[in-house]
């Protein structure tokens, strides 16, 4: 039986990410994916004609320095073929809509049209946003360990003590929310929405709750740039799977993590059909919220995954269209706003994201493949008896929103797919469809963030709910520092 230095559980961005840079370094990776598509929930499925993408849709991290764009330059590959957008998305909110700039200067005009009575506040906030993300995107650069759990995190977090990160401390201790109203900008409630809606989508929460660090990294991260990437995020996945091939690693496709347990100093994953893994370590990208369906009560109770935290993530509902050609080439991807005084989830917040007009692996020459996401509470879809009808209900309410301002939507509508946390749970394999990482709760939420370090010896974890969390680059930066530490 082959004994693999490390087996990698998931091939989300995380453990791809993970994967591909043990097996550069030439250890001996097997990574184990329970569906049969690589990327997890920035992965794609195929219909008739259409590939759509089945949950991350915006491309970031491929500007120079960043994220994504320095993994591919470590494993020597070349990115896939995308193109930067020069507007990220536009914010359709009640009647108006906002063009949501990557450019400075552009961004600034368009606050001063649409929040002429507040726009120096709302651009001095912005210039604090843009210099505290540069700071944490330096801080990052050294992929730490945090947030520091062991005894040794705090002893190696010494050597970040310095000039940049100690100017991050006042935000570290704060809610962005407080930060809005150190500049006077949060009795507005159209600003509030704007910001909010960017926040739900990025971090999972609004203002009021997320840590103000995580905000500002969100935030300033649109700003690096929003790009489409031919193929959709798939593509990247492609691109790292191949790259753990060409270095001697391995890739099993339909193989679910199905029980992990200690053998003789070894750990021994087990899959379908009596399949077993053996290796010296483990990565997780599997999600922490299945952490404790793998191992043994006995085994699972001396790790620091607290079972009591299960239930802070949201679901998804998910529309998938296939559709005629009559939508805008130049922007991608659009926020739709219904009631800004409503919460943003449950069908009154959703991300509308469009394939580009000449990429033909999405769709057939003349038709265009949208994906749109909403936020979800989980449970309500757990509800055999009213499932049906709870998801022709959000059909009709997202339909709504599009057709008021893509007038045309219903009658361009070719193929028509809706998804839910119990679809989340069927393909990805996700506990309960829980998706996005942990929800934050407050200035201080982020010490409850999962280190890579689960407590189990030589058991790693990676993806959304580990720090620093939701999004492929949160899951793609988490795979690398578990990579490195399991490299120790």
């Amino acid at each position: 039986m082959t004994t693999y230095d490390i087996a990698v559980v998931g091939a989300g961005f995380g453990g791809l990410s993970a994967a591909a840079l043990l097996a550069k370094k030439g250890y001996s990776v097997a990574v184990l994916e329970a569906s049969f598509e690589l990327g997890g929930c920035a992965g794609k499925f195929n219909r008739p004609g259409y590939r759509f993408q089945a949950g991350a849709t915006v491309g970031m991290g491929f500007e120079e320095g960043g994220v994504l764009k320095r993994l591919f330059e470590e494993l020597e590959i070349d990115l896939p073929p995308m193109k930067r957008m020069d507007t990220i998305m536009n914010i359709h909110m009640g009647d108006e809509t906002i063009h949501y700039y990557r450019e400075k200067e552009a961004w600034f005009l368009e606050l001063e049209r649409l929040f002429p009575h507040i726009a120096d506040r709302a651009k001095a906030f912005f210039e604090e946003v843009f210099q505290v993300g540069s700071r944490i995107d330096h801080l990052l650069d050294d992929l730490p360990v945090f947030p520091p759990k062991r005894a040794i995190d705090w002893l190696k977090m010494t050597k970040y003590v310095n000039t940049n990160s100690m100017k991050l401390i006042p935000f570290m201790t704060q809610t962005l929310m407080d930060r809005l109203k150190a500049f006077n900008v949060n009795k507005d409630e159209r600003f509030l929405a704007f910001l909010n809606g960017q926040l739900m989508d990025s971090v999972q929460t609004t203002a009021e709750h997320c840590p103000a660090f995580l905000g500002h990294a969100a935030l300033q991260t649109f700003h690096k740039g929003a790009y489409a990437v031919q193929g959709g995020l798939a593509s990247v996945a492609k691109s790292l799977a191949t790259s753990i091939k060409d270095n001697g690693g391995e890739i099993h496709m339909r193989r679910p993590a199905l029980h992990i347990e200690q053998q003789q100093g070894y750990w021994v994953v087990h899959s379908k059909r009596e399949k077993t893994y053996v290796a010296n370590k483990v990565i997780l990208n599997n999600s922490m919220h299945n952490f404790h369906h793998l191992f043994d009560e006995s085994v699972s109770s001396k790790s620091n995954v607290k079972k009591d935290r299960m239930d802070t993530s949201w679901g998804a509902f998910m529309l998938y269209l296939g559709v005629e050609d009559n939508y805008p080439a130049d922007v991608l991807y659009h926020q739709i706003i219904q009631n800004p005084s409503k919460p943003l989830a449950e069908g009154n917040q959703f991300l509308l994201s469009l394939s580009a007009p000449n990429d033909r692996t999405m769709a057939p020459e003349g038709k265009r493949a949208i994906t749109i996401s909403t936020h979800t509470e989980i449970s309500q879809w757990w509800q055999q008896e009213t499932y049906e009808e709870r998801k022709a209900e959000y059909v009709e309410r997202i339909l709504d929103g599009v057709e008021k301002h893509f007038p045309t939507i219903r009658e361009d509508i070719d193929l028509l797919m809706p998804g839910t946390p119990v679809t989340f749970e069927r393909y990805v394999k996700r506990d309960k469809g829980r998706v996005g990482g942990y929800i934050p709760n407050g200035k201080w939420s982020w010490l409850n963030h999962y280190s890579v370090h689960t407590g189990l010896t030589d058991v790693f974890s990676c993806g959304d709910t580990t720090f620093p969390g939701a999004g492929t680059l949160g899951t793609t930066l988490s795979g690398w520092i578990a990579a490195n530490e399991a490299m120790k």
